[in-house]
């Protein structure tokens, strides 16, 4: 039957006039894109045709709700829509991180928060009821490297020193947030040198600015942490190992890695820093291959374009395009370190 004659047949048995009404705006619309040659499942594929959210599973203020905003404003034009941020903190990330993955997994909401090493320790170490292979990196946009420093008038002048240093039981303390980056390349450093977890006093902190604070005030001995951020407290450190795979513009160190083969270690996974940018559900690609083509494409003109590098310059955020494949890779042999390390700092 005819569209249109079955919206008056089911009028004639009943149907309400507003319901009618409803109907046939319905059917209008559907002609319309008989019409123009368009199916209604074309049709319905358009998008984005609402707001995008972009869950940030901490306070407003810190580094990847900046990054998050940033991206936000230089994504709206893109995309043709808003985009806003959502801030759901708790848990060191496993509450938003959680809160993300409960959403429909159709590109509508998107997730930004450090993928190593803060989702990965929110699932490993804080017991978040979500899969790590349930998230997908679009960019390792922000890869903040670690560095091993101490406070600038400490004894240690090498890594070699501050190493033997920690061979004594209790002569060295460091700071940590428990199950960073840091953290565990420290525990997994300590691993390769044969070095008893025990001998160093770890000092907990809730946070990167009590970290650096601790830190520049000469309180604890030393410790691995986010290279960048660590630029404001540059004056009162000295880097001792750059925890990276190529050298630093910024800190004046060897790294890690030929530091530690001058001693006769194999070289360790870095996971002492921070890699943050654009997360997505990792059904998505699968599920709406138009939507993650489209949103692929508006990420990287973002990140490529000469306004949003010039706004990430000027707030000291990355803005690096990686490829998902190499960024994946790269959260991927993180998350496999801490998930290590994890049943040692439960």
């Amino acid at each position: 039957m005819p569209l249109a004659l079955a919206a008056f047949s089911v009028f004639s048995r009943g149907t309400s006039p507003r319901a009618f009404a409803s109907l046939g705006a319905a059917s209008c619309l559907a002609l319309g894109g008989m019409a123009l040659g368009l199916s209604p499942q074309a049709k319905a594929e358009t998008w984005p045709d609402r707001p995008i959210e972009i869950i940030v599973p901490f306070d407003a203020g810190g580094s990847a709700d900046r990054l998050a905003r940033g991206l936000a404003e230089h994504l709206s034009p893109r995309l043709g829509v808003p985009v806003t941020v959502l801030n759901r903190p708790g848990g060191a990330g496993a509450l938003g991180a959680t809160y993300f993955q409960q959403q429909p997994a159709d590109g509508d909401t998107l997730l930004v928060m450090q993928a190593a090493p803060y989702l990965a320790s929110a699932i490993e170490v804080s017991g978040a009821p979500v899969t790590w292979s349930d998230f997908a990196l679009l960019s390792a946009q922000w890869n903040d490297y670690g560095i091993v420093a101490v406070h600038d008038e400490s004894p240690y002048d090498t890594l070699e020193q501050l190493i033997e240093a920690m061979r004594e039981p209790g002569q060295v303390s460091s700071g940590i947030i428990v199950g960073n980056g840091g953290h565990i390349q420290t525990l997994m450093m300590m691993d390769a040198l044969e070095i008893d977890h025990d001998n160093v006093r770890f000092v907990t902190y809730s946070g990167g600015a009590p970290l650096r604070t601790a830190l520049a005030g000469n309180q604890v001995d030393f410790e691995i942490l986010a290279a960048e951020a660590a630029l404001t407290i540059e004056e009162e450190i000295r880097p001792l190992a750059v925890v990276h795979d190529q050298q630093s513009d910024d800190w004046d160190a060897p790294l890690l890695n030929d530091a530690l083969a001058d001693l006769g270690v194999e070289a360790l996974p870095l996971v002492g820093g921070n890699v943050t940018g654009l997360m997505v559900h990792a059904s998505l690609e699968q599920e709406y291959p138009e939507r993650y083509a489209r949103l692929l494409k508006a990420y990287r003109e973002t990140l490529e374009s000469d306004e949003f590098t010039t706004w990430a310059d000027q707030a000291a955020i990355g803005a690096d395009w990686v490829s998902p494949e190499e960024s994946q890779a790269l959260i991927d042999a993180a998350y496999e370190a801490i998930q290590q390390y994890a049943p040692l700092i439960k």
